[in-house]
């Protein structure tokens, strides 16, 4: 009665709480095993046009990462080095796509162009999508190195292991009599470790990814019985209890990721979504299959070794009951935080539309309950065409136009960076028909970092809040230098880059450089007024003004009379103008502490004014 209570009282307090963050981890799982979200069709082109379409939508509805599945079973989405070409692509095992195209190359530029994150996620051990493993690639894992492999003793059909889609399983072989067998990657067998760590490495040192990502299939569902006996014996490491020495074998692989990851790309997050109870009865009240007894991995170990950046548990229940999701997600939000690494919840939108029927208020509510908890920072739904795209019960529509209304940043990570990149150079505002905000990519900062996106915020008022994430208007890529918002009013911008790891600088106020102060037909004279603050440390403003039409130059000089900064050459209609000057010259490098001029040409009209800048 106590537990229904107080679950009660935890969805009145959700209903009143909830404004969108402005630091939210929002995924979806793109599933490419059975073909369940990727590809629909065996076509290059239509497959492009699939990647540009799923992500154009997600972006929209306000997702800001996708956790793409390139390896489901022994094979890859990708130009592997270890691995075969996957059947699940179209062309058969072992053949690229035709005409050639690289799936997680393109899904990475295409996401980070919509200023999204990228993680490639890998099953492990899984050998194959296909029953059908004869017919599989001569290279594949199954044909080279049938010593890796361990298969299990038939097992009933359940709802961890049922013939539907083969979602919870590993790889099944034929079902006899409601039994199957699965056959795995042997987790004992340190070459099998050292295989598997190699395939993600492959993947970290040749593509742009953001993180790489284990998902929960560990050893099997089914669970163990002895199968793997000749393993222990043969490479026991001195454990004498098989199941502490199953769960060290998955630790091992754990830590062997992280740590290669932290030698070759330290920016490049590793993730992990393991089965959603850590122990039975861990927190009180929680019955179930569990992540430690049954499927022997254990997430606690690896935030305590500190080999892991954020886990996804799979909290696939709702509010109530021996799985309750108001009790769960608390305690994993506590236990990961007090370990200062990151959660963001694995969802289950599927659920809404399955046999389960969740109603509309579920996922919304959990949701809520999050942003409502210290200590979880976002999401990751299951999956994309199964809950997010069908929009369940209008699942979607709530995360459009409600839930994720705003965009939202990524969490940084600051047990990996803390630096900030340089913050954008020369950011102006042009009024015409729109607002178009235009900048200056800047150097690289003191530690090497350059910008991967920016970050542009809008406000009727000054100054630009850039907590507020309803004053965000949208998450750029590296590679622009303008942005057009549709709109005539009269609003303010400010602009902040963001490094790999979404570490932000200041925020810069866009600077008009023809604001007008006043109506231009009151304007009877060229002026240039001295800039202010003068002495100055990062930004000043320089003022002139323009009685009529006319070729414009505004340049700044050092002492010795060099060119350091060509600021303006243009023709301005008459009016008050503004320019900003942040220090840098014509390459983006800050300049010295010393005396500067400024040197006005107006027609036939000129001026100069001194300026000091201090470091």
């Amino acid at each position: 009665m106590r537990s229904a209570f107080n679950t009660i009282l935890l969805l009145l307090l959700i209903s009143t709480v909830g404004a969108s963050p402005k630091h939210e981890f929002r995924a979806v799982w793109v599933s490419t095993a059975w073909g369940l979200d990727f590809p629909l069709v065996s076509y290059t082109n239509g497959q492009k046009t699939e990647i540009r379409n799923l992500l154009n939508t997600l972006k929209d509805a306000g997702f800001n990462a996708v956790v793409f599945q390139v390896r489901p079973g022994s094979d890859a989405f990708y130009n592997s080095s270890y691995d075969p070409w996957s059947h699940e692509l179209g062309w058969g095992s072992g053949s690229p796509p035709s005409p050639y195209y690289d799936p997680l190359e393109y899904f990475i530029d295409q996401a980070h162009e919509r200023g999204m994150e990228l993680h490639a996620w890998f099953n492990p051990y899984r050998i194959s999508t296909t029953s059908n493993l004869e017919g599989l690639h001569p290279t594949h894992v199954y044909h080279e190195h049938p010593e890796w492999l361990l298969t299990t003793a038939s097992r009933e059909n359940s709802e961890q292991n049922d013939s539907h889609a083969g979602m919870y399983s590993n790889t099944l072989l034929t079902e006899r009599d409601g039994e199957r067998e699965s056959i795995i990657l042997d987790p004992g067998k340190a070459a099998v470790r050292s295989y598997v760590t190699d395939v993600f490495l492959d993947v970290v040192n040749n593509y742009d990814v953001d993180g790489v990502h284990m998902d929960d299939y560990f050893y099997p569902y089914g669970g163990m019985a002895g199968e793997d006996a000749p393993t222990f014996a043969e490479e026991p490491r001195g454990f004498t209890d098989i199941n502490d020495w199953r769960r060290d074998n998955v630790n091992l692989l754990v830590e062997s990721i992280y740590d290669s990851i932290q030698v070759v790309k330290p920016w490049v997050k590793f993730g992990v979504s393991p089965f959603g109870i850590w122990k039975n009865g861990v927190p009180a009240g929680i019955i179930g299959t569990s992540s430690y007894f049954d499927l022997y991995c254990d997430p606690i170990a690896w935030l305590d070794a500190g080999t892991i950046d954020y886990l996804s548990p799979q909290l696939y229940w709702p509010h109530g009951g021996n799985q309750n999701y108001a009790t769960l997600m608390p305690w994993w939000a506590s236990s990961i935080s007090a370990r200062e690494r990151h959660l963001y919840v694995g969802h289950a939108p599927y659920r809404i539309s399955d046999w389960h029927n969740w109603p509309s208020t579920e996922l919304p509510n959990q949701i809520r309950l999050n942003r409502a908890t210290d200590g979880c920072q976002g999401s990751v739904h299951f999956r994309l065409r199964s809950g997010i795209i069908s929009n369940p019960k209008g699942f979607l529509d709530s995360l459009r136009y409600t839930l994720y209304q705003y965009p939202a940043l990524t969490p940084p990570m600051v047990w990996k960076d803390t630096l900030p990149p340089n913050s954008p150079l020369n950011v102006t505002l042009t009024t015409t028909s729109n607002n178009t905000i235009s900048w200056d990519r800047p150097t690289a900062a003191a530690d090497g970092d350059t910008v991967a996106a920016y970050v542009l915020y809008r406000s009727a008022v000054l100054p630009v809040d850039s907590e507020n994430s309803a004053n965000i208007v949208a998450i750029l890529a590296a590679s622009d230098t303008a942005y057009i918002d549709e709109t005539t009013e009269a609003l303010h911008y400010a602009l902040a880059s963001l490094d790999r790891l979404n570490t932000e600088s200041p925020a810069i106020p866009a600077q008009w450089p023809a604001a007008l102060d006043e109506p231009s037909s009151l304007v009877r004279e060229f002026t240039l007024a001295q800039n202010y603050p003068n002495p100055f440390n990062p930004t000043t403003t320089i003022r002139y003004s323009l009685p009529e039409q006319v070729d414009v130059t505004l340049k700044i000089y050092d002492i010795s009379g060099q060119l350091v900064r060509g600021l303006i050459t243009d023709s301005q209609p008459a009016g008050h103008y503004k320019i900003q000057w942040q220090g840098h010259d014509d390459q983006g490098n800050q300049v010295s502490t010393g005396v500067y001029f400024a040197r006005f040409q107006a027609g036939a009209a000129n001026g100069t004014i001194k300026m000091v800048y201090l470091r």
